[in-house]
């Protein structure tokens, strides 16, 4: 089976987003890319996450067009091509239709720096996009729009968050990450009577990243 390990991460991500509790049904859609032939694979079309099996998982090029697999790719394969083409340093894909990045797709143009963690990890803020059209090159125009070269994470306008990384562990991370920033935001609006909550002092945000980033986690 052609990249039949690459194929089997794809059907762990999908479990273990599902364990974790950022997607649901057959919401989201996972991809991963080969380093050597730049092959993409990518999760099958309204498949439950339980159900997928490595075989099921469908291996794309670069412009959507399928090369190995018995199913249809996930409908926002487009999606997924187009970032990848645009970022080569993007290695994978984590797509979730998670509760409440999703509320605030709805309402805000981005999610506000609410938490020290997401302000560490992705930035001071992570960007909503305009209204894409699903399942079409529109749809990933939108999300290329609201992008730049360090981007972690967008928030889809009325539709979910979608989460960059070198690997599915980076990519699923920030997914969770973002969520539970998303998920302290929207509680704190309610609790404040719709008021902006305090955030992270912006002046802060620069250096308390750079060094995180220098020294955070262990030496390989």
């Amino acid at each position: 089976m052609l990249l039949e390990q690459l194929r089997e991460q794809v059907v762990q991500v999908g479990l273990d987003a599902l364990e974790r509790g950022v997607v649901h049904g057959t919401a989201g859609n996972m991809s991963v890319r080969d380093p050597e032939t730049g092959l993409i694979a990518i999760s099958p079309s309204g498949m439950p996450y339980r159900s997928v099996t490595p075989a099921d998982v469908v291996i794309v090029d670069a412009d959507a067009n399928v090369v190995d697999g018995r199913r249809k790719p996930s409908s926002e394969t487009p999606l997924h091509t187009m970032v990848m083409r645009a970022h080569p340093h993007i290695g994978a894909i984590v797509h979730t239709h998670s509760h409440y990045s999703t509320v605030v797709s709805c309402m805000r143009p981005c999610l506000p720096a609410i938490l020290t963690e997401v302000c560490l990890v992705v930035g001071a803020r992570v960007p909503v996009t305009r209204y894409g059209l699903t399942g079409t090159p529109d749809f990933g125009e939108s999300v290329l729009e609201a992008m730049t070269p360090e981007s972690k994470a967008v928030i889809i306008k009325n539709h979910g968050l979608i989460c960059f990384g070198a690997d599915f562990a980076e990519a699923l991370g920030i997914a969770e990450i973002v969520e539970e920033a998303a998920r302290v935001y929207v509680h704190a609006l309610s609790a404040n009577g719709g008021r902006e909550p305090d955030m992270v002092p912006a002046d802060l945000i620069p250096e308390m990243r750079a060094h995180f980033l220098a020294n955070y986690g262990q030496n390989t």
